[in-house]
């Protein structure tokens, strides 16, 4: 019990010490990504708050890379102090010591998976909508159920327009369209509510659309299967509006895809974004069990920059042949939760084949 909690304390420790490392890098370089953004009203502070609600979002793309590189690290110290071939001494086969490092991996698959669920949406929202309002790009307030945009009309008329979206669609429509058109002085004189309106040109190609005209002594109303618009949203906020599958929690990639599968649209981004998040710890507990071979591999290769090195190169290798595999699957037609636990699988089963490649070799 003892030696299980002893390795089940050095690879979390390793792992932890690696991402915050990661995490630390990842710091300054969004941080110089948002210098040449400051401006008076976008101010240092802002920029430095923008970078530190995005840092959780981000770290959930390095935490399967942290995990080898921090496990592999770790573990491969363990080796080179011959720790492991004395519990192996003892009766320990690799099998029996692979418990605390899966035990590891479910800690710390669950805890990414409540930071992918809180601190990450949570904070790739908060953080695009402050650099928006900041950056003047319009966007006024975000409810509930869509987004509101504030926009000034045209000088000569005077006014503000009230736009509603209830969502961006991937494809950069709008749906559930709501637009306000108020006077200088405050009067509400158009109110037009359209279906869907997508991008054409230099404008919008809006549908099914609604029109009532007020002025003092009526209330004008017309329908339009199709209308030309020369002005909607400004195309920067669609960029705070769109809808990113990485940063959203599973609750809201199972609306939106369930929504997308009933109007039609392709969802097939969203479902394996949300089967990637749900395997999320199968992926990690991959991860660790493969680092174990390979640190029984390397415990001869050198010193901690050594096996650092082997770590960086290998995560590398995972992460590239995972998205080879996961785009690949979509490609020839397999569906996104088997192409989404594909890569897992394939780890595994490699993590597995060389764990008992190293037992025969020690059994030998």
């Amino acid at each position: 019990m003892r030696l299980d909690l002893y390795v089940l304390r050095t690879v979390l420790n390793g792992t932890l010490a690696t991402l915050g490392i990661v995490m630390g890098l990842a710091l300054i370089l969004l941080f110089l990504d948002e210098v040449d953004k400051i401006t008076a009203s976008y101010s240092l502070g802002k920029a430095i708050l923008f970078v530190v609600l995005t840092l959780p979002g981000y770290m959930l793309e390095f935490f399967p890379l942290a995990t080898l590189i921090g496990s592999l690290v770790a573990l491969g110290a363990l080796a080179a102090g011959n720790e492991i071939t004395a519990m192996r001494s003892m009766g320990q086969s690799l099998a029996r010591l692979s418990v605390p490092v899966l035990l590891a991996g479910v800690l710390l698959g669950l805890m990414g998976m409540l930071i992918g669920e809180t601190l990450g949406p949570w904070g790739q929202s908060e953080a695009r909508l402050m650099r928006a309002q900041a950056l003047g790009q319009t966007l006024s307030l975000q409810g509930s159920e869509g987004l509101w945009v504030r926009e000034k009309r045209p000088e000569n008329e005077g006014g503000e327009r009230f736009v509603h979206i209830d969502l961006v669609t991937p494809g950069g429509e709008v749906r559930g369209v709501k637009v306000f058109e108020f006077a200088a002085d405050g009067r509400l004189i158009e109110a037009m509510r359209l279906a869907q309106a997508k991008p054409l040109d230099a404008g919008w190609l809006a549908e099914q659309v609604q029109i009532n005209r007020f002025t003092s002594e009526q209330v004008e109303s017309l329908s339009e299967p199709q209308r030309r618009l020369t002005s909607l949203v400004q195309p920067n906020v669609l960029n705070v509006l769109a809808v990113i599958p990485q940063y959203m929690s599973l609750g809201e990639l199972w609306r939106y895809a369930q929504f997308l599968d009933k109007n039609s649209l392709k969802s097939e981004t969203y479902w394996l974004a949300w089967w990637g998040k749900l395997l999320a710890p199968i992926s990690v507990m991959a991860m660790l069990l493969l680092a174990l071979p390979f640190s029984l591999a390397t415990r001869r290769a050198g010193g901690a920059g050594v096996r650092l090195l082997i770590g960086i190169v290998l995560g590398m290798g995972v992460f590239v042949l995972s998205r080879l595999l996961t785009q690949g699957s979509l490609l020839a037609g397999l569906s996104p939760m088997l192409a989404a636990m594909l890569p897992p699988l394939v780890m595994m089963l490699l993590a597995i084949w060389f764990l008992r490649r190293q037992e025969g070799r020690h059994a030998a």
